[in-house]
């Protein structure tokens, strides 16, 4: 029986030395409005169903994050891998990658979302890669966003982001 206490007592001992150093994430909403401009308009074809496609596009501008305070502004920067949109009924998919530089540091992800009416966008984003001030920061959420004209768009941008 002495034996069987010594054990849980040395297992017990283990578990709270081995769960101490565990610390509680931060996690804070995040809310940003982004404006971007078409740089590289990429590779752009019509399949035989007359589907737009375009592929390799790069969008640049700022994201004015106004939640958490101090984040200030980033460049944003964001790359279709793909496109499409049916030009008749305004409906299309997306997805891109997308990287945010601050003076601290950076933070990239991707995006995948949905168009209608030939220029609303809507989706979801996770970024998991960061550098400098962001390294092991993840960001996740829902966007927003129309395009302005043929080249420049605008979003706002909500979720949450997680500091280690």
């Amino acid at each position: 029986m002495k034996k069987v206490w010594i054990s849980i007592v040395a297992l017990l001992v283990l578990s709270v030395v081995l769960v101490a150093p565990i610390t509680a994430k931060t996690v804070e909403l995040y809310a940003s409005h982004v404006e971007m401009e078409l740089i590289d308009p990429g590779t752009m074809w019509f399949s035989d169903e007359g589907i737009m496609h375009l592929k390799g596009s790069y969008w640049a501008g700022t994201e004015e994050v106004s939640v958490p305070g101090g984040l200030g502004t980033a460049i944003f920067e964001e790359w279709y891998n793909h496109l499409s949109l049916d030009p008749i009924t305004g409906e299309g998919t997306l997805s891109a990658k997308w990287r945010l530089t601050f003076p601290g540091g950076s933070i990239e992800g991707s995006a995948r979302g949905k168009i209608t009416a030939g220029y609303l966008l809507s989706g979801t984003f996770v970024g998991t890669h960061g550098s400098g001030d962001f390294e092991g920061v993840s960001k996740m959420g829902s966007f927003e966003g129309m395009l302005t004209s043929d080249t420049t768009a605008v979003a706002e941008i909500s979720g949450i982001i997680v500091y280690p």
